[in-house]
């Protein structure tokens, strides 16, 4: 019985996110919003995506979150650059 229950609410808590927040970056969507911040998909994966507040706007366009989740979500994935608080 907690083992269905546990799968229950992994099921309700994977719902809950947002389609966006599980989208990668070669996605059409992604790339719409990379171009908006005036930058491509062969830049962001060389690190050259532009500053860090382009990088921030384009994680709150792809994820569709805050630009506090935004920041967290970049901070742990190491987008930002290196003095980037």
């Amino acid at each position: 019985m907690k083992l269905l229950s546990g799968a229950v609410i992994a099921a309700i808590v994977l719902a809950a996110a947002p389609a966006s927040a599980r989208e990668r970056n070669d996605s059409p969507h992604s790339q719409a919003c990379m171009a908006k911040n005036g930058f491509n998909l062969e830049m962001w994966r060389a690190h050259s995506a532009g500053t860090d507040a382009q990088v921030l706007r384009y994680i709150q366009c792809r994820d569709g979150v805050s630009a506090a989740q935004a920041k967290a979500i970049g901070i742990r994935d190491h987008n930002f650059s290196a003095g980037f608080r």
